[in-house]
């Protein structure tokens, strides 16, 4: 590529100067070299950007918030105060035009469609509407999919922006929709088919049981994470409820609330009856009556941490006495308690009996010796049997005492954190003189405690036809043989 001299050019600029100077028109300008010929390019229009009033009277701001704004858990204890803004501001959706609320109401959510119609369209739309990023999409997800609903991206559905460019807002969503509700022999087994013999429309279960088992799972009982995703799942049902998705089911969605709310209380109190088990009185009994070995192999009594000069001995039997359980006391005083038997089984909480005010003043103004003791009020809480499902098969356990109702003693420190309903798995002693206590606990799940079946279809994949036979103990290396 060539450009002209600079003596060239500097000639063109005296010659014009003269031309000017003499009255003389100057004629075109002097043609570029063809090298540089064609290399102009004509400039592109600039786009203007789209105001939010040209979008349409009720489109959502572009720097909105994500849509659950003000909602981070204050009432979970895990974290300090400051940690919440009690002045954040809640988010709400902008009101709809007429025209919209009539769209919704005759066609969207049409009494006239499925509700399987109904569900999908708002699935989607909620997804528009709320911007679920990072943790929230995965939790939104894994609760959909226990209730049934794909939400797997079907294969070779990408599309371009230029594809959606001449399509409805309406028409975008749909086409960039991932989440699918069958509702035919479509879904197979792993998805909502529409029979009722094996699916039902509940609400209620599906939130209990995300929260009770698979939230837990995924957050690692992180209470902070947890709160992320009951929040979600509350935002999402009161937002079928506001938008009149469903009302046949409008008393099945407001149990699902209730059981986010039951959430929000009863597992940051199952946390702390995880830190705090066996408490002083189990711990004493076990120290007393189990032998070292099995003290020391469990769970529970690794977590606590014993008071120093814990007095195992002065600890158990200053509880009973300051108790109201005359007949007891005197039957572990009249003789030397030998424990006699040993049992694990599920149990629910009935009810909690917290000591009265009288045993309160009763501990406090307890002294052995010189010194004031270091003594906790006990109580009681009487349980009943239960089972905790989670998806294994075991043998049915025989309740193995002669009373409906089991009666326990736990420090009153415990029984605060204790809610009727709850389940715990736990391993009990008893001694020849009546009393029973904790020796191990295994597991304490929360009163809504429900494990689903389509748990166990998370890895399920829909058998295929082979001729290759499988492997054996007579063959075990068939299968790598055959090509």
């Amino acid at each position: 590529m060539s450009s002209p001299s600079p003596d060239a050019e500097s000639r063109s600029t005296i010659e014009m100067q003269k031309a000017a100077a003499d009255g003389v028109e100057p004629g075109p300008p002097p043609a570029l070299p063809a090298s540089l010929e064609g290399t102009a390019r004509p400039g592109r229009k600039r786009r203007g950007k789209k105001t939010t009033a040209s979008r349409g009277p009720t489109a959502l701001s572009k720097i909105r918030g994500n849509g659950f704004e003000g909602m981070w858990p204050t009432y979970l204890f895990a974290l300090s105060k400051s940690a919440a803004d009690p002045d954040a501001e809640y988010f709400a959706d902008p009101p709809m035009t007429p025209e919209e609320a009539e769209e919704e109401k005759n066609e969207i959510y049409s009494p006239d469609l499925s509700f399987v119609e109904r569900m999908q369209s708002c699935i989607q739309r909620f997804r528009s509407r709320r911007r679920l990023q990072g943790d929230r999409t995965y939790y939104f997800n894994e609760y959909l999919f226990l209730g049934g609903v794909d939400t797997n991206p079907g294969s070779f559905g990408g599309l371009g922006r230029q594809d959606l460019q001449d399509l409805t807002p309406a028409e975008r969503r749909e086409a960039t929709a991932t989440d699918v509700i069958y509702g035919t022999t479509a879904a197979g087994d792993k998805f909502y088919n529409g029979d009722d013999k094996i699916w039902s429309v509940d609400f209620a279960n599906v939130v209990a049981g995300f929260i009770s088992v698979t939230l837990v799972q995924i957050t690692s009982f992180d209470l902070a994470k947890m709160a992320v995703g009951i929040d979600t799942l509350d935002n999402f049902l009161r937002y079928v409820l506001h938008h009149d998705v469903c009302p046949e089911y409008q008393d099945d969605i407001n149990a699902a609330l209730q059981v986010c709310e039951a959430a929000r209380v009863e597992w940051p109190k199952i946390r702390q009856l995880y830190n705090f088990l066996p408490g002083h009185f189990n711990l004493a009994a076990a120290e007393l009556f189990c032998s070292k070995e099995t003290a020391e192999n469990s769970w529970s009594f690794h977590r606590f941490k014993r008071p120093e000069g814990f007095d195992a001995k002065s600890v158990f039997f200053s509880a009973f006495a300051l108790m109201d359980e005359p007949e007891l006391f005197e039957r572990l005083s009249a003789k030397n308690p030998k424990l006699v038997k040993e049992f694990t089984s599920s149990f629910e909480l009935v009810q909690v009996f917290h000591p009265s005010e009288d045993i309160i003043k009763r501990v406090k103004s307890l002294v052995i010796g010189d010194s004031a003791g270091k003594h906790v009020p006990i109580g009681k809480a009487t349980f009943k049997q239960t089972t905790i499902q989670d998806g294994y098969v075991s043998p049915h356990v025989r309740w193995p005492i002669s009373e409906d109702v089991m009666t326990l003693f736990f420090d009153a420190s415990l029984l605060d954190n204790m809610v009727p309903g709850m389940k715990a798995t736990m391993d009990i002693c008893e001694l020849d003189a009546g009393l029973r206590f904790v020796q191990r606990v295994e597991i304490i799940v929360p009163s809504f405690y429900t494990f689903l079946p389509q748990e166990l279809m998370r890895g399920y994949k829909p058998p295929v036809k082979t001729n290759r036979p499988p492997p054996s103990v007579h063959d075990p290396f068939a299968e790598e043989r055959e090509e």
